[in-house]
């Protein structure tokens, strides 16, 4: 048995090591008192129960019973090894205080009685080792010590009724060594064989588990030490057998309980140790709680608030005080009132719940998080409080949608591509046919028509350039030229129209020139279709009666702006000015190329187009390009327009 336990104790850490190691202990002490027994027995000649290696076979006895306070099934614990040991020992102390007592002070069980009260005594351990066994049998069932208990239920309780038969056999004087009497003693070491060998390794890390509180565990460890002056000292009273064996009792008692009040201080002392560390690992945890940008809170069973770090606090807009007279679903946004059900019903079946919800700010705007929450129990398995651990999952959704948008521009660009190249073919064919057709003398109607012909398959050709434009992003042709001739060039094709309109042109350009590396019809283009936009949504809407187009320099780089005080582009629309397709106008009015053609064209000369924010009516676009330092001497300096 002890082999066993000394090569699978490598495998064992913690309360874990700690029960087996008592075991052993147990186990060697019955081994030390039974070759007493059987030197005195053999060698002497002499066969007495009343001597020391009684106490030790006894105190080896009752081993099991004490290692069963350490509760291997409720974890290794390695932490509280330090408390449980001093507890064993002091029940040790206890039980050897006891059977030195009684059975080396003769006078105490004197004559043929002093047998039979050893028996007694030795019978009332095995029934409380059977006990302790089944109980823990009991209690451990749905762990993994199940089976190690329940070979220990089986060792203690065969042993206790082969005991009965041994010792009713040692009554009538018919009991000899080497007999099948001697089963009484070998059946049990057989199945604690059989229990260290099913005992389960000791897992990386242990469950935690709630201990009880402190003041529990100093009494636990109290209550043998009391008890040995009580007993010692109340027996020397009740039952005095003469000075000599009295000095022995009282000496005895005396040592004992020094002995037990060290134990108990040092008890003490580990309880202090331990109180230290749970306070510095609460300080470490509470530290990185409130460091982590996680968002981490703690509720109590019925959803309101024990506490919030620092985190969830400045992203909800509210303070500890005020968290704490709400309740979880206030903080939520409308739809998820039925949440809490749910989390309840994820946590009773799977221990865990994962999922999104949108938490309201106390300003009233919200934000999506992602959440796991897990439930604290109490030692009867009840839940007193939930953790819920959060994270903004704001800029990735919108990283999402960047990417699901990107992807489908990769679509609509094949597509457009495939489309224009068939759209293409029969148009130059439709061209040349015309053009032939002209060549021919026809008469004026004739001629009209196939001028009209040829100007609609022109305007066709025009499309189908805009979609491979849209699509290849790209031209080789650029060479440094100056915004500010852009603006000029686009003002002095729009002014006239702007006027008959009576929409006002405001220009303003900067003073020196703004010299970029780009393709100038490309750049026009842009600006053109920007004007063009803002006199569409005037025209359209009846409402605004100005445009302003400025050109100015910032950080290293060249901008345009083009801003109208029309009817502006509302909120729900602005995540989608450039998709391509898209567009607000009637049927037959527009394509929705436009602004996408422009963004992929101010992307591939690295510069950007983006709507900016305006807090008056009206929408602004701003053309942002890289500058060109090395053009400024072949830029010329450009005239003041009016």
């Amino acid at each position: 048995m002890c082999a066993i336990i000394l090569r699978r104790r490598r495998a064992w850490r913690g309360c874990h090591r700690l029960f087996w190691d008592t075991f052993a202990i147990g186990l060697g002490l019955w081994v030390i008192g039974h070759l007493g027994w059987t030197f005195e027995d053999l060698i002497l000649g002499r066969q007495s129960w009343v001597r020391w290696h009684t106490v030790f076979s006894l105190c080896g006895g009752i081993g099991p019973l004490i290692a069963l306070l350490a509760r291997p099934h409720r974890g290794v614990r390695s932490e509280a090894v330090g408390s449980v040991g001093v507890v064993l020992a002091s029940y040790g102390l206890l039980a050897v205080f006891i059977y030195s007592y009684f059975i080396l002070v003769p006078a105490l069980t004197p004559g043929r009685d002093e047998q039979i009260n050893l028996l007694k005594l030795i019978q009332l351990n095995r029934a409380l080792l059977f006990v302790a066994a089944l109980s823990a049998m009991i209690v451990a069932r749905r762990t993994a010590w199940l089976t190690t208990y329940r070979w220990l239920a089986i060792a203690t309780g065969v042993g206790f009724f082969l005991r009965i038969v041994t010792s009713m056999a040692i009554v009538r004087g018919a009991y000899q060594s080497g007999t099948l009497y001697d089963l009484a003693w070998l059946v049990p070491f057989v199945c604690y064989g059989a229990a260290a060998i099913a005992a389960p390794d000791s897992p990386a890390e242990s469950e935690i588990i709630e201990a009880p509180t402190a003041p529990l565990h100093v009494l636990v460890s109290a209550v043998p030490v009391f008890m040995i002056p009580f007993i010692g000292y109340g027996a020397l009273y009740v039952q005095p057998v003469g000075a000599a064996d009295d000095s022995f009792r009282a000496l005895l008692t005396s040592v004992m309980t020094v002995a037990g009040l060290g134990l108990l201080t040092l008890r003490l002392a580990a309880q202090g140790g331990e109180l230290e560390r749970a306070g510095a690992r609460m300080r470490l945890l509470a530290a990185a709680t409130e460091q982590t940008g996680d968002l981490i809170l703690i509720t109590r069973a019925d959803g309101t608030f024990e506490h919030a770090n620092e985190a969830f606090v400045r992203a909800l807009g509210y303070s500890r005080e005020q968290l704490a007279r709400l309740d979880y679903i206030h903080l939520l946004e409308r739809g998820f009132d039925s949440i809490g059900a749910q989390i309840a019903s994820a946590i009773r079946d799977r221990g865990i719940w994962r999922g999104s919800v949108v938490r309201k700010r106390r300003d009233g705007t919200t934000f999506p998080v992602s959440c796991t929450v897990v439930a604290l129990r109490d030692p009867a398995g009840s839940i007193t409080h939930y953790v819920d651990v959060e994270r903004d999952t704001t800029d990735e959704l919108k990283l999402r949608d960047q990417l699901v948008h990107s992807e489908r521009l990769s679509a609509i660009g094949e597509l457009v591509a495939g489309v224009a190249h068939e759209i293409n073919n029969p148009l130059q064919t439709i061209v040349g046919s015309v053009e032939l057709m002209m060549d021919e003398r026809n008469s004026p109607s004739v001629q009209r028509d196939l001028e009209v012909v040829r100007r609609e398959a022109a305007r066709a050709g025009q499309i189908v350039r805009n979609l491979l434009s849209f699509v290849r992003r790209s031209t080789p042709d650029r060479r440094p030229i100056d915004l500010n001739d852009v603006v000029r060039a686009v003002v002095q094709l729009r002014e006239f129209h702007l006027q008959q309109n009576n929409v006002a042109l405001a220009v303003e350009v900067h003073q020196a020139p703004l010299p970029v590396l780009a393709n100038r019809e490309e750049i026009q283009q842009i600006v053109l279709n920007l004007v063009l936009n803002s006199e569409q949504a005037i025209e359209g809407s009846g409402r605004g009666t100005r445009i302003s187009i400025r050109s100015y320099t910032e950080a290293g780089r060249h901008a345009i702006e083009v801003s109208d005080d029309g009817p502006g582009i509302g909120p729900e629309i602005r995540g989608r000015v450039f998709e391509p397709f898209f567009t607000t106008k009637d049927v037959g009015q527009g394509t929705g190329l436009g602004l996408s053609i422009s963004h992929g064209i101010a992307a591939a000369h690295g510069g950007s187009l983006e709507l900016c924010q305006t807090q008056e009516r009206g929408a602004c676009f701003r053309l942002t390009l890289p500058a060109h330092a090395e053009g400024l001497k072949s830029v010329r300096r450009p005239t003041a327009v009016a």
